[in-house]
């Protein structure tokens, strides 16, 4: 009976020890823009932006709106203290296309676009 108290007690305060060593980071976004024909774009721009979520408690609306410019690999990077789910708008020129990301707390997320 003893051993199956010490088992329990075991079971209940192992998990909460190392569930709370767990360190959270940012999370991270790499849009890589490609033109129609799978080339990589660069000096495009992309927006990752969420503009209508709007808090219940004190309907204040959220605005997160961050924009960067590809590199010479077609690439924009991306860090946002907290997980979301993001507009992105992507432009060069004439061409534009529009998609969504979902960021991922502590990971670093991929997306790929093609503009037209």
């Amino acid at each position: 009976m003893k051993a199956i108290k010490i088992l329990l007690v075991a079971l209940l305060v192992v998990p909460a020890v190392f569930s709370s060593c767990k360190k959270t980071g940012p999370a991270d976004a790499i849009v890589t823009v490609l033109d129609s024909t799978g080339r990589r774009i660069s000096g495009a721009v992309v927006a990752l932006k969420q503009d209508s979520v709007v808090n219940p408690t004190n309907n204040v609306q959220a605005s997160i709106n961050q924009e960067q410019i590809t590199d010479a690999a077609g690439q924009a990077y991306f860090t946002f203290k907290l997980e979301a789910v993001l507009n992105v708008e992507v432009s060069k020129g004439t061409q534009s296309a529009r998609d969504y990301i979902r960021l991922e707390q502590s990971e670093e997320v991929s997306k790929t676009v093609t503009i037209r």
